[in-house]
């Protein structure tokens, strides 16, 4: 689908952008392994009743992120896969950009918007997108640790299995650089 495509494409060319004017600006390229806990809300059919029933799940996620930052913002493409027993795998894929507060010198707290595409159930990709928060956490010049959480609506009608929400709590190892040019 060229719509998810371009959903995809379109962050990971404004983080390539951005780390394009590293040299000049400051601006850190990132990358990040994450680990965190995952929580959905999935609607199924449940046919000794007759109608979709509501059901949550919750299961151990690992995603890896790219990105860059400056003083006050970064800008991420994240993937995240989780499997559960209820319906298989599931992923995401998408971007988020955040606002950096700085209230300590080795602490930043964060606030941002995320989207993306998001598979599970078996379904085809579907939109999802919502906001996050967290602790990030400056262990030296070129590590971070990160702590947060997503909170994400999808919008999916892909009857008769589809994802309503997601609640993401993570932890991150995030590796900081100089672009090389």
């Amino acid at each position: 689908r060229w719509d998810m495509l371009k959903k995809i494409v379109l962050p990971a060319l404004l983080v390539m952008g951005i780390n394009a004017n590293a040299a000049e600006d400051g601006t850190k390229g990132l990358v990040g392994v994450e680990v965190g806990y995952i929580n959905t809300d999935y609607t199924a059919p449940a046919p000794n009743i007759g109608y979709e029933d509501t059901d949550n799940v919750g299961t151990a996620s690992i995603g890896l992120k790219l990105g860059a930052e400056g003083e006050f913002y970064r800008v991420f493409v994240v993937g995240n896969y989780w499997h559960t027993s209820e319906y298989n795998h599931a992923g995401t894929i998408g971007g988020a950009i955040q606002y950096l507060m700085h209230p300590l010198k080795n602490i930043d707290i964060f606030i941002g918007l995320n989207g993306g595409g998001i598979n599970t159930i078996d379904t085809d990709w579907d939109v999802y997108y919502g906001v996050d928060a967290g602790l990030n956490f400056d262990i030296s010049e070129t590590i971070d640790i990160e702590v947060g959480g997503r909170a994400c609506i999808v919008d999916s009608n892909d009857i008769p299995y589809y994802t309503k929400n997601f609640v993401q709590g993570y932890a991150s190892v995030i590796f900081k650089f100089a672009p090389p040019y």
